[in-house]
């Protein structure tokens, strides 16, 4: 922005006017030659000098002239008569201050010129300029343009995943003697379900991280991650028992061997990513052989866990529960210590504000009871059947369950159902092919409380 307030610029005497001494309240303006032209003799205020200590000039005509003059005895100047220097007129002072205001202008569309042709990377490191003949013009110093500092690249996190409201992974058999798969499908879409696992010996048992985004699974005895679009990788091997921690980072699992009459339960922390393993507790109790129950109670067993149990607690620890093993243990993941607990922990809503509590009133019927945390019963439905592997939506409104049954034929049929806890009316079935059981809610974090 500029100053537009007047008095700023010189201004100019009339030519026609004799130039005097200047005005001493004019602090500021021009200060004009005080030379008396008429006498020859200094004005007041200059030094004086002794005429005889002056240099002498030889008589001769003037070496220049001048048209125009504004003396009366003719258009020549005469250094004896009109002294050794004159005022300029006012067109000759403006020469000076127009070549001067040129060569500037000249030299900022230079500037300019430089600053478009260069490429931003160069700016500061062009090449000195070669020697010139030329005269150099001084140009008032002009603010150097300022290169941005180059920022460094931000890592975006990635968004959180969105996933249906009854989108689900679980277990299938295509048919009561085939292999069983690990399947994915959202029941409140008409989409079939997708295949995440399949193998010629099955799928014994498998986890989910809580962020939805990847799962483990034992097949063949083995631990494989799950990544959907990549292929199987493999963990660890002979593995009883896997489970996801509370990060979705780290996957426990529990592998049982024989020692003697003892068996050593031995608990892995496995880091998802690179695979790295750890042994994080020894656990050693006398081995006991099992026997397997009626085909309906054993699905239901199985479906629930099978002979080893893995649940990460809300404290960031992981309780264990053995059929054989004497007790129920409590297992710290920072150093390793071990300890006995009365019984696993019970799985809660994410609100933490209900518990569903199927009790079984004989081997054919199931009640399912919503309790609160003081222990009284909310509501209640009894379903024909054994209710198996119950885990809460994200909302704390919703449960799916597996529901089995024995059929005519003397086998056993597990569908899947879920129960909506707000409408208050009874389980809706998701699958009718007999042969469903087990599912997770994607994306959600199943809440084990001690």
């Amino acid at each position: 922005m500029t100053d537009s307030r007047d008095g700023d610029e010189p201004q100019e005497p009339p030519e026609d006017e004799p130039r005097d001494a200047p005005d001493p309240s004019a602090p500021d303006g021009p200060r004009w030659p005080e030379r008396d032209l008429g006498s020859g003799a200094a004005a007041e205020g200059d030094r004086t000098e002794d005429a005889s200590e002056l240099p002498q000039t030889e008589t001769g005509e003037p070496t220049t002239t001048f048209s125009g003059g504004g003396d009366e005895g003719g258009g020549g100047w005469d250094p004896r008569r009109d002294g050794d220097r004159r005022q300029p007129t006012t067109a000759e002072q403006a020469v000076p201050w127009l070549i001067g205001l040129l060569l500037a202008l000249t030299g900022m569309v230079i500037v300019l010129l430089a600053l478009i042709f260069v490429g931003p990377g160069e700016v500061g490191n062009s090449p000195s300029p070669s020697p010139s003949a030329e005269p150099s013009v001084s140009v008032a110093p002009t603010a150097s343009p300022t290169a941005v500092p180059t920022e460094e690249p931000t890592v975006t996190p990635t968004p959180a995943p969105t996933y249906g409201a009854l989108e689900m992974v679980y277990l299938n058999r295509a048919t009561a003697a085939a292999p069983v798969s690990l399947l994915r499908r959202d029941f409140s879409a008409t989409d079939d379900p997708s295949t995440v696992a399949t193998d010629s010996g099955g799928v014994t048992s498998y986890t989910w991280a809580p962020d939805g985004r990847n799962g483990a699974a034992i097949i063949g005895g083995r631990a494989v991650a799950l990544t959907p679009g990549q292929e199987p990788r493999a963990l660890a091997e002979s593995v009883n028992a896997i489970v996801f921690g509370n990060d979705s980072a780290t996957v426990f699992a529990m592998r049982i061997g024989r020692s003697g009459g003892n068996d050593v339960a031995t608990l892995l922390g496995i880091d998802f990513v690179t695979g790295s393993t750890e042994t994080i507790a020894r656990i050693t109790y006398p081995h006991v052989a099992t026997v397997p129950d009626p085909a309906l109670r054993e699905s239901q067993f199985v479906d629930d866990g099978g002979l080893v149990r893995l649940y990460p607690t809300l404290d960031g620890k992981v309780v264990a529960w053995m059929l054989t093993a004497p007790a129920t243990y409590r297992i710290d993941p920072a150093d390793g210590t071990v300890s006995e607990v009365v019984r696993p922990p019970i799985l809660w809503a994410p609100d933490q504000r209900y518990h569903l509590d199927p009790v079984e009133k004989s081997g054919t019927l199931t009640t399912l009871a919503l309790r609160n945390r003081a222990g009284d019963a909310l509501a209640a439905v009894d379903v024909s059947g054994l209710v198996s592997h119950v885990r809460w939506a994200g909302s704390s409104n919703e449960v799916v369950f597996t529901l089995g049954r024995s059929s005519p034929g003397g086998g056993v049929r597990q569908d899947l159902y879920v129960w909506d806890l707000v409408q208050g009316k009874a389980p809706s079935p998701l699958t009718s092919n007999g042969a469903s059981f087990g599912a997770e809610w994607l994306g959600v974090r199943q809440l084990w409380l001690p």
